[in-house]
């Protein structure tokens, strides 16, 4: 992910400080940086005012070194209320030289979107753009390894033990002269054991700075798991709170229309999981559009399961074309990165492929495949996946690209717990398999084999080798070819690691032969 900068080797001392500080900030900075934290919904109008008056919210805002934990059940609005508390502080003319730091982690994204390394790298990032002058050693760090090692991202890479190490020097020259707010949203998507050594990191950070006179205060948003106890700093449990701000949100989403019986229906059953309430309410919406009366709409309802796991469910078993939903489904869960319209489009064409143990290698066209895509338009395929997955996979824009991706968190953890087992019992064309993350990766390893060796790619490569390797003609022509050939291994590899032999692989690649390697 690190930045291509030819010529990094030559940096002298000489090189002015202003030259240094952007071609280190390039060195940190990743595409999908911000992403996350613009995809988060916007509260709706009236939601998430209680937050900024309620005692802890208050108390951790006037304190000097203040720790507030927002804890909640999965979908119960942590994302949203944090970035109505970051925008407050943000657009707040008090806070004056304030440094407001933040960072969404995003458990659907990119590696770097779901690790501590993204984390440290994020905020050195946005330290570094506000007070350069404090990060002196970060800039002299970045210019010694460009000079004895070479271009970064190239010849060496930032490491995480080396980034947390500078962020904590950091901090105390930046309170010299600055309050710091920080924010960070979604701990738990960092995995368990990251998520634990980051609250005690960030605690034992705080506690330890030295008195300035600046403030410095961290917020941050995690379920009820893996951080089942916070000894230190204020906890407001979202679901105990949030009562008023459904009702809000139920009212926006039906309108008028809906009998207020319905509304409250909706309300007594949520729980504090917006979520679930955002899923009933697009029921209740086509159950209206389909002139269902009030006795129906509430029946629906009623019947409805009060926990996400068993709502889900439900839609499962709704799914008319279970085999082709269980392909989108593991598509989306397992990719190694969020696939765009067009990468996904033609991993669901492939997919459609039974594979032949005989004669797995056997060399296809694109055209014959071209065939079996029966939507016209983008705008044609975004309606089929909704419709497919139920309403919980959708078209996002992220780094300015569409890509598709679970609605929530939860409704991946879902699916790899077990959604899919359930999608596959269901399917007629493929028996249930226990091993379900390692059948999935050989499928998709499998499939992104097969999309190399197509015979249409075997010329372009012996005759237009400059453009293959364009990205422009590459995603024109071919848009699956770049994410098979970079995620085959990977997928591969996390197929190996859960069990499943490989000892197929070599007939994929139709060794002896080395064509497809050397295309490859």
């Amino acid at each position: 992910m690190g930045s291509n900068l030819p010529g990094l080797s030559f940096i002298t001392p000489a090189l002015p400080i202003c030259s240094q500080q952007q071609l280190c900030l390039q060195s940190l900075a990743f595409l999908e940086m911000e992403s996350r934290s613009k995809d988060v919904d916007t509260a709706t109008t009236g939601t998430c005012e209680w937050l900024l008056g309620h005692s802890k919210y208050k108390t951790w805002k006037q304190s000097k070194r203040g720790l507030l934990w927002i804890k909640g059940k999965p979908g119960s609005g942590k994302s949203t209320l944090l970035r109505h508390a970051l925008n407050s502080i943000q657009v707040d003319k008090g806070r004056g030289s304030a440094i407001v730091l933040s960072f969404f982690f995003h458990g659907r994204g990119v590696e770097l979107q779901r690790t501590p390394l993204g984390l440290f790298r994020s905020l050195l990032h946005q330290l570094l753009s506000h007070v350069p002058d404090a990060l002196l050693i970060l800039i002299a760090t970045f210019e010694e390894r460009c000079k004895n090692m070479g271009t970064p991202g190239e010849k060496w890479q930032w490491h995480l033990n080396d980034l947390r190490d500078l962020f904590r020097s950091s901090i105390p020259k930046v309170l010299e002269s600055r309050p710091i707010w920080l924010f960070i949203d979604a701990l738990d998507e960092c995995g368990k054991k990251n998520a634990i050594d980051l609250v005690e990191e960030f605690k034992t950070l705080f506690e330890g700075l030295p008195d300035t006179g600046s403030y410095a205060r961290i917020c941050f948003t995690c379920r009820h798991y893996p951080i089942v106890y916070f000894n230190s700093g204020l906890e407001i449990c979202l679901e105990d709170e949030n009562g008023q701000d459904i009702s809000t949100y139920v009212h926006a989403r039906l309108g008028p229309s809906i009998p207020d019986s319905i509304h409250e229906m909706i309300k007594k059953r949520a729980s504090g999981v917006f979520m679930w309430v955002r899923l009933v309410s697009d029921r209740v919406l086509d159950l209206e559009q389909e002139k269902m009366g009030r006795k129906k709409i509430e029946d629906e309802i009623h019947n409805i399961p009060p926990d996400l796991d068993h709502l889900y469910q439900g839609l499962i078993e709704r799914m008319d074309d279970k085999e082709t939903s269980l392909k989108l489904i593991r598509w989306v869960c397992f990719a190694t990165r969020p696939l765009s319209l067009g990468e996904l489009r033609w991993a669901m064409i492939l997919d459609s492929e039974i594979f032949d143990d005989n004669h797995p290698h056997q060399r296809q066209s694109l055209q014959r495949y071209e065939v079996a895509d029966d939507c016209a338009s983008d705008d044609d395929y975004k309606t089929r996946i909704r419709a497919l997955s139920c309403g919980l996979a959708d078209v996002i824009t992220s780094s300015r690209k569409e890509v598709v991706q679970f609605i929530h968190q939860s409704v991946k953890d879902y699916f790899i717990d077990k959604g899919i087992s359930t999608l596959s019992q269901s399917s007629k064309s493929e028996a249930p398999n226990s091993n379900v993350e390692g059948h999935a990766h050989y499928q998709l390893s499998r499939i992104c084999i097969n999309y190399l060796a197509m015979e249409e790619i075997g010329r372009s490569i012996s005759k237009e080798r400059d453009d293959i390797t364009s990205g422009f003609q590459t995603s024109r022509k071919f848009p699956f070819l770049q994410y098979a050939a970079t995620s085959w291994v990977a997928h591969t590899k996390q197929s190996e690691i859960r069990g499943v032999p490989q000892d197929d692989l070599l007939s994929y690649f139709d060794w002896p032969s080395e064509e497809l390697v050397q295309r490859w």
